[in-house]
C-alpha cells in the first residue's frame, strides 16, 4: 500500500447541458443566500445577441453570461473589450463569444467582425466562435481556443509560454487563423482552482465555496464510510477515495454538489482502487451500500465495485465509469453488483452511447427509475 497511490482524473465524457443548476452547501444559509444574490446580479443581455458594444461589454464582464453573441459587425475601434470571470456552459468551464448568425440547423449562415484595439481574455475556457476579431487578442487565461472559421486579424499574445504551448498543441480548427504574430508577453495567468462551486442558474457564473467549508479527509484515501460520505457531500472534495473495502450495508450514500477538478473540468470522482508506480491498477476495492445516489454532474467511479443499487438523478449529467488496465495489461472494468437506474430516458440513452471503457459491468438491470 505504501507504493500505491490514487490515480489522477481520467477525462470524462463531454456531454452537454444548457445550464447547470446552482447548488450550495448543505445547511449553509449564508452560502445559499450568497449564491442567490450572485444569480440575480448576472447580466444576460448579450446572450441572444447584440449590436451594441456597451451591452457586449456587460455580457462578457465578471457578472455577465457564459455565452455572448453579436448580431452584426461592431466597430469599437480604439476600445478594449475585457472578458473576465469564471463561468460554466455546456457542462464545463467555458466562455464563448459567438460572432455569427446561426441557421435552423445551428450551422453558421453568416459571420461578423468585432473591431477593437484589444480583446483581453481573463476567463478560463474562452472560445472565439466563427467570426473575426479585428485587433490584438491578449490571452491571460487557460483553455483559450477558436472554433470554425474564427479569425484574429491582428496579433495573438499569451501571458505565458505554457499558455502558448497549450494553444500550439490544438488542432488547426481550434487554433483558427491569426494574421499577425503569435507571441508571449509575460503577465499574470488566470487559471481554475479545484473545489466545490455554485453555478448561477442564469448566466452560468461560477463561485467557489469557501475552502474552510470543504472536507478533504478522503482525498488521499480512507477506510471509513463516514469520512468517505463527508468527502462525497456538497461540502466535500472533487475526488474521494477508498483504500480498502468499505461496508455500508443497508445505508444510502449520496454524491452531491458541483465541483471543479484539478484539471479545470467540472467533474466528481470516486476512486476505488490503488495503482503502482506505472499507473496500473494494483488492487480494487468494494463499497457496499443499499443505495448510491449520484447528484453531481460528470461523476466517475473508477475501476472498483459498488455493491448495491446506483441511482443517477437528473442533475448528474455525464455519469460514466473509469476503466483502466491492471499490472498484467488486462482491462479492468468498474462493476455495479446491483441495478443501475437513470432518472430519465435521455440520460440512459446518453450512457448507452458511451464507449465500453466508460461503462460499468452491471449484474442487475440498467433502466429508467427515479430514486
Amino acid at each position: 500500500m505504501k507504493k500505491s497511490q490514487i490515480i489522477s482524473l481520467l477525462a470524462v465524457s463531454a456531454l452537454s447541458v444548457t445550464m447547470l443548476a446552482a447548488c450550495g452547501g448543505s445547511g449553509n444559509k449564508k452560502s445559499d443566500s450568497k449564491a442567490d444574490a450572485q444569480s440575480a446580479e448576472v447580466f444576460t443581455g448579450a446572450t441572444k445577441g447584440t449590436d451594441n458594444f456597451e451591452t457586449l461589454s456587460k455580457g462578457v464582464s465578471e457578472n455577465g453570461a457564459w455565452l455572448n453573441a453579436v448580431t452584426k459587425d461592431i466597430d469599437a475601434s480604439g476600445k478594449t473589450l475585457t472578458v473576465s470571470g469564471l463561468f460554466a456552459g455546456d457542462g464545463q468551464v467555458k466562455r464563448e463569444l459567438a460572432l455569427y448568425k446561426s441557421g435552423a440547423d445551428k450551422k453558421p449562415e453568416g459571420t461578423y467582425t468585432l473591431t477593437v484595439a484589444k480583446l483581453v481574455v481573463k476567463s478560463p475556457g474562452f472560445i472565439i466562435a466563427q467570426g473575426t476579431v479585428k485587433g490584438d487578442v491578449y490571452v491571460d487565461a487557460t483553455g483559450f481556443k477558436m472554433q470554425g472559421s474564427a479569425k484574429v486579424d491582428g496579433n495573438l499574445i499569451f501571458a505565458s509560454d505554457r499558455l502558448k504551448k497549450a494553444y500550439d498543441a490544438l488542432t488547426p480548427q481550434a487554433k483558427g487563423v491569426v494574421t499577425g504574430t503569435t507571441k508571449v508577453e509575460a503577465t499574470n495567468v488566470v487559471g481554475v482552482k479545484s473545489g466545490a462551486v455554485t453555478i448561477a442558474e442564469k448566466g452560468g457564473k461560477i463561485s467557489h465555496v469557501k475552502s474552510s467549508d470543504v472536507k478533504t479527509g478522503a482525498t488521499h484515501g480512507t477506510e471509513k464510510l463516514s469520512v468517505l460520505s463527508d468527502a462525497l457531500s456538497k461540502n466535500g472534495t472533487w475526488l474521494a477515495a477508498g483504500t480498502a473495502d468499505i461496508n455500508g450495508a443497508g445505508k444510502t450514500v449520496k454524491i452531491d454538489g458541483t465541483f471543479i477538478a484539478s484539471n479545470g473540468l467540472i467533474a466528481r470522482k470516486l476512486v476505488l482502487y490503488a495503482q503502482n508506480d506505472h499507473r496500473q491498477v494494483a488492487k480494487t476495492y468494494t463499497l457496499t451500500v443499499a443505495k448510491l445516489v449520484v447528484n453531481s454532474p460528470h461523476t466517475v467511479i473508477a475501476n472498483g465495485e459498488i455493491k448495491g443499487d446506483v441511482y443517477v438523478t437528473k442533475s448528474a449529467i455525464g455519469f460514466a465509469a473509469q476503466n483502466t488496465k491492471d499490472t498484467t495489461g488486462k482491462q479492468v472494468t468498474a462493476k455495479i453488483d446491483g441495478n443501475l437506474y437513470f432518472a430519465t430516458q435521455a440520460e440512459l440513452d446518453a450512457y448507452n452511447k458511451l464507449p465500453a471503457t466508460a461503462k460499468y459491468d452491471v449484474t442487475g438491470k440498467t433502466e429508467v427509475k427515479a430514486v
